[in-house]
């Protein structure tokens, strides 16, 4: 069994690049974020509300981490990197060109993802769709909220309640990824950090989620399962 954590990070597109309909749609986004939060800055309401809309955002980064087997034991993460919006195409392109050809070797595959059926995986299909690039058929496409294989979202496993990635590895003693910095703070990151930055926070929250499954896998069904259990 190999087992995939995947997350991504999104940022911004530049604004003085957008069209009417962008326009109205980061209004229509941004009005519905301030009847959640009618004391929340302006600023932080655009730029929170740009990055979750794959119409006003790219997204910078995608982190996977793999595990054989063993979800306890797992390899380094590896990233694909989009420094700039011009960047996005070719690194989603290479993205996809890496799944198939893991997927063309007939290996079993769980993908795992917190609230990744939910955000991640519908933004990377939109973003893939608007550089006329074909998403590769696959489990990670699998949607159905209440099945844990082959594409387990964590955060459905607790959607009865307010669990956040943090709250789960607190929950679970798994350390932070926090403490490398918030999804919000992504476009800071990239134009103080640069694109390492952004690696850095990306990784640190796939190894979560990977660290996580770990612990929740006897807890999951047989599918989820490693040969010979």
């Amino acid at each position: 069994m190999h087992y995939l954590a995947l997350d991504i990070e999104t940022c911004p597109l530049p604004a003085d690049g957008y069209s009417a309909q962008q326009q109205a749609r980061l209004a229509r986004e941004v009005h519905f974020l301030r009847q959640r939060e009618p004391d929340a800055h302006e600023e932080a309401l655009t730029q929170r509300a740009a990055s979750l809309h794959p119409l006003l955002s790219w997204i910078v980064c995608i982190s996977v981490q793999r595990a054989v087997d063993d979800p306890f034991r797992p390899n380094p993460p590896y990233s694909y990197l989009a420094p700039t919006p011009d960047d996005e195409g070719a690194m989603l392109a290479r993205f996809w060109r890496d799944v198939q050809q893991f997927v063309e070797r007939g290996e079993k595959i769980c993908w795992i993802t917190f609230n990744g059926k939910r955000f991640d995986v519908p933004f990377l299909l939109a973003r893939t769709l608007h550089h006329g690039l074909s998403p590769v058929a696959c489990g990670l496409l699998d949607d159905y909220p209440y099945k844990q294989y082959p594409h387990c979202d964590l955060f459905n496993l607790f959607a009865g309640i307010n669990l956040g990635l943090a709250d789960l590895c607190a929950l679970l003693h798994v350390s932070s990824p926090k403490e490398h910095g918030d999804g919000s703070l992504v476009q800071h990151l990239l134009e103080t950090e640069g694109i390492e930055g952004v690696r850095r926070y990306c990784e640190a929250d796939v190894v979560a989620t990977m660290a996580c499954f770990a612990r929740l896998l006897p807890l999951l069904p047989r599918d989820c399962q490693p040969p010979n259990s």
